[in-house]
């Protein structure tokens, strides 16, 4: 009888062993394994009324500005709705750029604009340089345009 006992209480004590390792590997998964694959391509922030200030390599400063920016965790990209950005060239000159939508792109040192996309060109003395407008346009804020 006392046999018995014994090979029953080894009996409990390895099922509940078996159940603490299979509760503990199997059902509690870390919660970045239960992400559904639709859910890994949803922003994980927007900012409304965007407006960010940076200078390049060579000195020259620029302005972002945005009416609202969604940040995409996948391949860390950014959409910009109706940017504007304007581009300070060290002489005093300025190129303000417009567009529909916006994704800021490689560290955030380059921008894709699409939709509606113009370009006015200003001098120093308040006067319109020149103006063009596009389609698509992308804008390297750290490369030399001298």
């Amino acid at each position: 009888m006392e046999n018995k006992q014994n090979i029953l209480l080894v009996s409990v004590f390895l099922l509940l062993a078996g159940l603490s390792v299979w509760l503990q590997f199997g059902l509690l998964e870390s919660p970045d394994e239960k992400i559904a694959e639709s859910e890994k391509n949803d922003p994980d922030y927007y900012v409304e009324n965007f407006t960010s200030k940076g200078m390049d390599s060579f000195g020259r400063s620029y302005e972002i500005v945005s009416d609202r920016l969604v940040h995409y965790p996948v391949g860390d990209r950014v959409l910009l709705d109706n940017p504007v950005i304007v581009q300070f060239e060290v002489d005093g000159t300025a190129r303000r750029v417009s567009a529909e939508s916006g994704w800021l792109y490689n560290n955030r040192t380059t921008i894709l604009l699409t939709g509606n996309v113009r370009v006015v060109e200003g001098r120093s003395d308040n006067s319109v340089g020149g103006s063009a407008s596009t389609k698509k346009m992308v804008i390297h804020l750290d490369e030399d345009r001298g």
